[in-house]
């Protein structure tokens, strides 16, 4: 085999065969990734189909400038920072008094600040854009996945939590207290501010189980108040609110987010069973009592650094002293990926809470939060997905293989335009949910919704359906979409990693490399599978709505956007033919669902799941490519059907065609590299 060589130029001499060294001969020219906001065909294609070209003109801009800013160089070391730096947790100091003093790095605490000021969670809370608040939200989210370190887990329980509080603020069974609290928790929650914003992390997970919350063990008890404190009865928390009457003891053996400043919890009272709970992570210190009665005001007290969270580490802001709302942490967690995120064991020592709802009614409320950050769940698969994919083709653009470009390899770009077509389906799917969970925030027969239906039919029309139906396809597709979404990622990381060869399986945090490693995404992506469910827990959810209270609305409602969706492929006679296989793969399913009980189905829940995630990518993928506008459109969705539907499939494309799967025909040659 003939050794690589290069040729030097020696003084005396025209040329001279050289052996390559750790300085000279071949280097790779390192991949560049462009913009994908204008490069993701897939998000492109989604983008356009599901918000109206009058919503596009308004935050396209928004849209494209952040899918440049998320590849600045400054945002890569914060990456690299957060990546690098772990948290730790400094449980004790040198007099032996408990101080849990939570550590993360600065990148962490940047890419944090980054998500709150662009809107992360705020966006569809302003709702701007009504319905369409929501796709605007998660299209911007999934741009941000691939560079945020994953402070979208963060984010995601704030979400939830938002939106649970938001329904608590004008409850009348709740007392004004509890509302005044709640009101002034969800303001910072949403807020674009990082400086007075808040996050929250949301804690289920106890020794017995995680989705198995029955058998929950913390207890929260609603003792006497003997001894009232000169700030009122039960105490005041870090921002003047009003501590809630309820102590919470417990444990919670997996904690993320735990440098959040509230969070939403689950535990057992002595009568009313399984309950959620507001706590806020801080409280004053009692010390403030005494300094209060002397000439010192309360905001000249500066907060230490071990008591500071977020920005207010590096502001000049003077907050008042504060303790631990009975919050320990026992150890932080060591994990396979998300290692910027302090997830913790927390031990609960008469943590000061609110009740949330009635007791006995916590997993009600709590599916309030989950619903969100399942979806949050989907939109960072297909985010982290979609940057891997990024990273594979630029490296293909610049790499050759035998003197041959590899974007000119064929079994190469067949492989690469499978793992499109794959991820062409769910970014479908993903969106088609979001435009769901859109619709049905939006107040029923409002005067914003009927301007929106008017103004805007045509661009989803037979698509998106309306309400009840929006409310009832959510709840049954979330569970569905969270668990396929995840391990359609982590496969078509994989695949992205392999198509790198061995710099595809280097984990380099340096600034330098963070940008196009695929190792990092990969082992990210892994929780998606776990964290809020697993596959199997999903499957049996997804059972739990078919054949529930509501399985015949849900069924109906499911068997009339089928109809109305199928009416968009009737004029194309070979998207009419594959539209016939899914049609009566629907029957199929549904008489399976109507005639056997939840019992005997228990052990099919995942193909069962797996089996309705199919229908809808067939139809959302065929509704596309009945639109029209590129020539690969059909082939996808005839290769999904076939290859998903268990039918022979062994046509094979010509190489064109996956080209412009991979690339799009304007992009094949001429990439689109960000602006910073």
């Amino acid at each position: 085999m003939k050794k690589a060589t290069t040729e030097h130029p020696l003084p005396g001499s025209d040329s001279i065969a050289l052996p390559p060294s750790s300085t000279a001969g071949f280097f790779q020219t390192p991949p560049r990734l462009g913009n994908q906001f204008l490069n993701d065909l897939a998000l492109r294609r989604v983008f356009e189909r599901y918000v109206p070209s009058q919503i596009r003109s308004l935050i396209s801009s928004d849209l494209s400038s952040f899918g440049a800013r998320v590849l600045h160089p400054r945002v890569l070391r914060w990456i690299a920072d957060a990546e690098a730096h772990p948290p730790t947790v400094n449980c004790w100091d040198v007099w032996g008094k408990r101080e849990d003093e939570l550590v993360t790095s600065e990148g962490w605490r940047k890419l944090q600040e980054m998500g709150i000021s662009e809107g992360i969670v705020s966006i569809p809370y302003e709702n701007a854009y009504g319905e369409y608040s929501r796709l605007y939200q998660f299209f911007k989210y999934h741009l941000w996945t691939g560079s945020c370190a994953y402070v979208t887990c963060p984010s995601a329980m704030t979400d939830g939590a938002a939106k649970m509080l938001s329904a608590h603020i004008n409850l009348k069974f709740e007392t004004s207290d509890a509302r005044n609290v709640f009101k002034a928790a969800y303001n910072r929650l949403i807020s674009r501010d990082p400086g007075y914003a808040w996050t929250s992390g949301q804690w289920m997970t106890e020794r017995v189980g995680g989705s198995d919350v029955q058998n929950i063990e913390t207890l929260a008890t609603f003792p006497p108040v003997t001894q009232p404190t000169m700030d009122g009865p039960f105490g005041i928390e870090f921002a003047n609110s009003a501590l809630g009457p309820w102590r919470v003891n417990g444990f919670k053996w997996f904690s993320s987010a735990t440098d959040a400043n509230m969070a939403i919890i689950l535990a057992r009272t002595p009568e009313g069973g399984v309950s959620a709970f507001y706590v806020p992570m801080r409280r004053t210190s009692p010390e403030i009592n005494s300094l209060s009665k002397s000439s010192f005001s309360q905001s000249s007290i500066e907060t230490s650094h071990r008591q500071r969270r977020g920005s207010d580490l590096y502001s000049d802001r003077r907050q008042p002293l504060t303790e631990s709302n009975g919050i320990l942490i026992q150890r932080l967690k060591t994990k396979l990926g998300t290692r910027a995120l302090p997830t913790a064991e927390l031990v609960l020592e008469n943590a000061r809470a609110y009740l949330l709802g009635h007791q006995g009614q916590g997993v009600k409320e709590i599916s309030i939060v989950l619903n969100i950050t399942r979806i949050h769940n989907a939109v960072t698969a297909c985010g982290l997905w979609g940057r891997g994919l990024a990273i594979s083709r630029a490296f293909t653009q610049v790499r050759s293989i035998g003197g041959k470009a590899l974007v000119d390899a064929p079994a190469h770009i067949r492989t690469l335009a499978e793992n499109h077509m794959n991820y062409q389906a769910y970014m479908h799917f993903t969106f088609f949910v979001v435009a769901l969970l859109g619709v049905s925030e939006q107040p029923r027969n409002s005067q914003r919704q009927l301007e929106n239906s008017q103004a805007y039919t045509g661009t989803t029309s037979g698509v998106v359906p309306t309400e009840p139906s929006a409310t009832l396809l959510l709840r049954l597709l979330t569970p569905v979409l969270k668990a396929m979404s995840a391990k359609a990622a982590i496969a078509g990381l994989a695949e992205c990693m392999e198509s790198l060869g061995g710099v595809g399986y280097l984990d380099s945090s340096s600034p330098l490399d963070v940008e196009t490693n695929v190792a990092r995404l990969l082992r990210d992506a892994n929780v998606l599978s776990i964290w809020e469910g697993t596959t199997d827990v999903m499957g049996n959810d997804t059972l739990r709505v078919l054949k529930g209270k509501t399985s015949g609305a849900v069924i109906d409602a499911f068997d009339s956007w089928v109809s109305s969706a199928s009416t968009l492929w009737e004029d194309h006679a070979d998207l009419a033919e594959l539209g016939l296989r899914v049609l009566d793969s629907w029957q199929n399913y549904k008489a399976l669902i109507l005639d056997n009980t939840e019992q005997s189905l228990q052990a099919q829940g995942r193909n069962i799941m797996n089996k309705l995630g199919w229908l809808v990518c067939s139809i959302l993928l065929m509704n596309d490519a009945s639109r029209g506008g590129s020539d690969h459109l059909f082939p996808i969705s005839q290769w999904w059907i076939r290859k998903n539907g268990n039918q022979e499939h062994t046509n094979v494309l010509n190489a064109q065609i996956y080209k412009e799967i991979v690339f799009g025909m304007e992009q094949i040659s001429k990439p689109t590299f960000a602006k910073l």
